[in-house]
């Protein structure tokens, strides 16, 4: 039997496990678009790159492919997962075809119609299992056939999902693309993504499952090149309740705004933890 002191540290172990984010554990994504904003009575093409990266903007391992990339094993069940798509002025959505590289995938979409793209991989829930082993060294598996090893404490059962999007507007921006579809944890609010300047402030807002998001939480902002300094610089706005929170940047550039919510697993479900996760890449312009 445990004793009680015993028991009671397991308890709050257990409690921290629980409220540690996945950004602990995982690297961030992104997708970098060669442009954000394109004009003209031709049609025009934008290239793409994405990659699962804490340097912000700088390659590290892919994110998505085809079938004809090069892709690590350890790799290959989330690329079988994710959803590669983009949605057109019209708000149709359709398939996006990403072929990886050893340190990042790259896509082309061509603009057809004026209006906003929103060009998104998303990963829908994905089982995975966290854990302490009995050395005191983390460990974690995917899926539902891997095994907790003999003493492992700390044993979090959780889902990931996660959403990695851009947008890109030709000519006139428009609405229809940026509607929320509902799955999982996505950007909205008054401020069009394309049409950010520096020293104007942004009003934005996070919807959960299509509805504004019933919770505070914290949104990150990194601009990119994080190799080429020495502070990451991040910036960190707290939403309302409603998910609402308003920004002002002060350097032109792309930057990476990343938010991350824990949704307690119901009883019975056999899941502690539904982690989303949603990483936006923004361009500011000068003004």
């Amino acid at each position: 039997m445990l004793s009680a002191s015993t028991l009671i540290k397991k308890i709050a172990t257990f409690t921290l496990a629980l409220s540690l984010p996945l950004t602990a554990i995982a690297h961030e994504r992104f997708i970098l678009p060669s442009h954000t904003v394109l004009s003209g009575e031709e049609v025009q093409s934008v290239s793409f790159i994405a990659s699962i990266s804490n340097a912000i903007f700088h390659g590290d391992k892919p994110l998505g492919d085809n079938g004809k990339g090069i892709v690590a094993p350890k790799l290959a069940p989330l690329f079988k997962r994710l959803k590669p798509i983009v949605i057109g002025p019209d708000g149709v959505s359709r398939e996006m075809s990403w072929q990886a590289f050893s340190r990042f995938s790259v896509a082309d979409t061509q603009l057809e119609q004026s209006g906003t793209y929103r060009i998104a991989l998303v990963q829908p829930d994905v089982p995975m299992t966290t854990f302490i082993k009995a050395d005191g060294k983390k460990g974690r598996f995917f899926g539902n056939k891997g095994k907790v090893p003999s003493g492992a404490t700390n044993i979090v059962k959780r889902t990931t999902a996660s959403r990695v999007e851009t947008y890109v507007s030709f000519n006139e921006p428009n609405n229809a693309a940026l509607k929320a579809t509902g799955e999982g944890l996505e950007l909205g609010g008054e401020t069009h993504p394309n049409d950010l300047f520096v020293d104007e402030t942004i009003h934005f807002q996070l919807t959960f499952q299509g509805k504004p998001l019933q919770q505070s939480t914290k949104v990150k902002v990194v601009k990119g090149a994080t190799r080429h300094r020495n502070q990451r610089d991040e910036k960190i706005i707290e939403t309302d309740a409603q998910g609402n929170f308003s920004l002002t940047l002060s350097q032109a550039g792309f930057y990476l705004l990343s938010a991350n919510i824990d949704v307690k697993g119901e009883a019975g479900s056999g899941i502690d933890i539904h982690h989303h996760s949603l990483y936006a890449t923004l361009e500011v312009f000068v003004q």
